[in-house]
């Protein structure tokens, strides 16, 4: 079992203002970046990703991701429609100069992108876990709470098989009921000065509170399961990919976590509300899940987002 979206540092390089790829995180700042939700994450796995990726997001689209390649090299992906918009882009390896080369093109590939991709795809749950995403991210000020440090993460196992046998065990770890699906995926991962482990459910509305409950007990057992197999992964791996996030400017100008300590799991609930007893209403609606999820949802924060995914209000379900 492992999570590490740590990508070798000559690729995460190519981030720095000098470098092919400097033009990327200011525009993360401008107008059609911001419209659009942009956001940049590190992408790594033992499959396409072996060598590490950089992948930029619109919303909950990709129109460019950036994989590394043995001996140095680069190769650009995209989602189908956005190779059908910029084809000549996608045409093989490339090298750092080759890439260089690149970098106005690119930038009006993500321009075009921005301006034309669907707006399915950048309203709705999009905006707010966007926004949550530069906001503690990229545009990060000096006083940010907690660093956003990981989007849409996901457990890997060394097979198929250690995967549907840990998976299986959940149901009855959590206490989850058969009609709710065992999730693999979740919004946010992120850390705060406190030294708390955000697991971060997000959702659109206020609707849909009881599976985010669920979720976020589900997401808790998985990563109480990693520490206990890999204790030192809090600060060798998520300690190391916050660093180097913020040495190529990831994290804007938010201070460094101390993650020489075993984190709290603090899961979250996060979505906008407008409701004046929003909070109340939240703890009504999953009070059921609190009782019979075995303690996992000790600790539950929830969150009332802006539309636009500031954090407006924080507290104890």
């Amino acid at each position: 079992m492992y999570y590490d979206r740590r990508v070798p540092g000559p690729l995460l390089d190519l981030l720095l203002p000098d470098a092919p790829l400097g033009w990327l995180i200011p525009w993360l700042s401008t107008g059609p970046a911001a419209a659009a939700g942009a956001h940049v994450q590190t992408r790594r796995d033992r499959q396409g990703r072996r060598h590490g990726a950089i992948q930029l997001y619109l919303g909950r689209t990709s129109p460019l991701e950036v994989r590394g390649r043995p001996n140095g090299r680069h190769s650009l992906h995209a989602d189908v429609s956005y190779r059908t918009m910029s084809p000549r882009l996608f045409a093989g390896d490339l090298d750092a100069s080759g890439l260089a080369l690149l970098a106005d093109p690119l930038r009006q590939h993500a321009e075009r992108a921005a301006a034309e991709t669907h707006r399915s795809f950048l309203d709705g749950e999009a905006v707010v876990h966007a926004g949550l995403m530069r906001h503690h991210g990229p545009l990060s000020p000096s006083a940010a709470p907690f660093l956003a440090l990981d989007s849409e993460a996901r457990m890997g196992f060394d097979s198929q098989a250690d995967q549907v046998a840990f998976e299986a065990t959940l149901p009855a770890v959590v206490g989850l009921p058969a009609a709710e699906a065992v999730p693999r995926k979740l919004d946010l991962v992120a850390v705060d000065h406190d030294g708390r482990l955000l697991l971060v459910e997000v959702k659109a509305d206020p609707t849909g509170l009881t599976r985010a409950a669920w979720q976020a007990a589900v997401h808790v057992a998985r990563f109480r399961a990693l520490l206990a197999q890999h204790p030192a992964w809090f600060s060798e791996v998520l300690g190391d990919l916050a660093r180097e996030k913020a040495r190529v400017g990831l994290l804007g100008q938010a201070p460094m976590v101390d993650f020489s300590r075993l984190p709290t799991l603090t899961p979250v609930i996060a979505a906008p509300d407008p409701r004046e007893g929003w909070s109340a209403a939240w703890r009504s609606e999953i009070g059921s899940v609190l009782q019979t999820s075995g303690g996992l949802l000790a600790g539950l924060r929830l969150w009332r987002l802006s539309p636009q995914g500031h954090v407006v209000e924080d507290t104890l379900a």
